[in-house]
């Protein structure tokens, strides 16, 4: 999959870096995951994807530069989209693998 596809349904590349971030951190969770950008439901994902990306990368950022004020905040934040995407994922009916 390469970048046309994500430019082409109005997607930018932080939606892939977030769907390869939770990918990673939800093994569980992997298989469906790499379905979503072949999906219809790949634009309703690509927003929650790249809230995602932006927040981990923002939370990284903060801890490395030792803001601690805001780290427990985005840690928040970043669970609680990752709760919202695992959620979604599970509403979601699959058709079988062929």
């Amino acid at each position: 999959m390469g970048k046309d596809w994500i430019e082409e349904d109005g997607c930018r590349g932080t939606a892939q870096s977030g769907l390869r971030r939770l990918m990673l951190k939800l093994p569980a969770q992997r298989q469906l995951l790499q379905k979503l950008p072949a999906s219809s439901l790949w634009p309703f994902f690509c927003n929650l994807l790249e809230a995602y990306d932006e927040g981990c990368v923002a939370l990284d950022n903060f801890r490395r530069d030792g803001a601690g004020f805001y780290i427990e905040e985005y840690e928040t934040m970043v669970a609680e989209l990752e709760a919202d995407i695992v959620r979604d994922l599970a509403r979601v009916v699959w058709p079988p693998d062929r």
